[in-house]
């Protein structure tokens, strides 16, 4: 046999063994998914319990269309008036490690008046701890225009309070509900 019949054998052969092997390995792996306790907890701020949560609430309910647990801040503004909650929403560390945690991915769920403009100024800010350069998420006459806060650190069972500044257009209806917005908070471990 030649030496150019011998390398075209040869090519052939490592060829199918290199097809073989790929087919013929097979590394199995199990993943098992578990649960624990989340690495944050939110609890509702001390500014519920001013004139009997009057200008803040805050309730728990689970959506069962997404599987998740759902926090909703009822905030409450005075038409013309400027309202600043100073501890609206805690949010705690349960981990015996730091985390990182921030706002993020502001965005408007519904606006049950399109056709005005009411909010004309919501901040949600983090108002402790004061380590971060960015601190607040911005609404300006209703459309977003900070989505998103800096990361601020928590120790093992630090909480960080959550407050709003919200300024109501005079016009506004009483006792309405004008719009809603969904506020991430987004947590890294460290």
């Amino acid at each position: 046999m030649s030496s150019g019949r011998r390398l075209v054998v040869l090519a052939v052969l490592l060829g199918a063994a290199a097809l073989f092997a790929t087919v013929s390995i097979l590394n199995v792996t199990y993943w098992y998914v578990n649960t624990t306790a989340p690495p944050v907890i939110k609890y509702v701020g001390n500014d519920t319990y001013v004139m009997n949560g009057t200008f803040v609430k805050a309730n728990w309910y689970y959506d069962p269309n997404t599987g998740l647990n759902i926090t909703r801040v009822y905030v409450t503004g005075v038409p013309g008036d400027i309202v600043n909650i100073t501890n609206a929403l805690r949010v705690c560390n349960r981990y015996n490690v730091p985390v990182k945690i921030r706002l993020a991915s502001v965005s408007m769920l519904q606006d049950y008046y399109p056709n005005n403009v009411y909010i004309r100024y919501m901040a949600v800010k983090l108002v402790s701890p004061t380590n971060s350069t960015d601190n607040q998420a911005v609404i300006v006459n209703e459309a977003v225009v900070d989505p998103s806060t800096g990361y601020v650190t928590l120790q093992p069972g630090q909480c960080a309070i959550l407050g709003v500044d919200l300024t109501i257009d005079a016009n506004a209806p009483y006792y309405q509900t004008l719009a809603a917005y969904q506020i991430n908070i987004e947590k890294v471990p460290q």
